[in-house]
């Protein structure tokens, strides 16, 4: 899903003029009417500005096998079908399930086999918000009062967005991993030496046979 930056009306983004703040959405044109000035979009939309709603909300069944735990009895709920623990009873919606507050961390122990550098491009490729820890404070993002340290902090409506996008990149490291292992294989029709993960001959598009 691509993003035009310069459609028209502005959305609500929650962008401002970056000269005098004033809220940009529902604007017409690239023009800041308070001050005057002009609007590069591709400069004044940051990471942690919301493009887009949430894709999951946490309220699908049945649950996807993340590894999403009940946080009453930490029993495992992959491909549980009700809104309620099995285990326990407790509630399993989105609004239970997701971590609480404003926003959450996305550190290496959320991770896990997927380096944060790469956690970063998918989440800017998939248009999920999220600011580094490091380099900005929350009074710029939610104008509240406190600095924020390192790791990325994501609003946690995305949390299940997040989650998704993270099991299918630990899946597709995996795979890459074990066709590591494979030998290349000679397509029958052009004679070319393949990668061991392609199902198809990237010169002449015949199938593996």
């Amino acid at each position: 899903m691509e993003i035009d930056l310069n459609q028209l009306p502005i959305p609500d983004w929650g962008a401002h003029c970056p000269v005098c703040r004033y809220a940009l959405v529902g604007l017409p044109g690239h023009r800041c009417p308070e001050c005057g000035a002009d609007l590069d979009m591709s400069e004044i939309v940051q990471t942690w500005h919301r493009l887009r709603p949430p894709r999951r909300t946490g309220d699908e069944r049945p649950i996807p096998a993340w590894g999403i735990q009940c946080r009453n009895c930490r029993r495992l709920l992959d491909g549980s079908d009700s809104l309620k623990c099995p285990g326990c009873g407790a509630a399993t919606d989105g609004a239970h399930l997701r971590p609480p507050g404003e926003w959450f961390v996305v550190d290496e122990t959320l991770a896990g086999d997927v380096p944060l550098p790469t956690v970063e491009i998918l989440l800017a490729g998939r248009y999920v918000p999220y600011v580094r820890r490091s380099d900005k404070l929350l009074r710029e993002i939610y104008f509240g009062p406190r600095m924020i340290g390192s790791r990325l902090l994501v609003p946690t409506e995305f949390y299940f967005d997040v989650i998704g996008i993270l099991r299918g990149a630990a899946a597709d490291m995996r795979a890459a991993r074990v066709c590591e292992n494979q030998n290349p294989w000679t397509c029958d029709s052009c004679g070319e030496e393949v990668p061991a993960h392609f199902d198809v001959c990237w010169n002449c598009q015949r199938e593996r046979t």
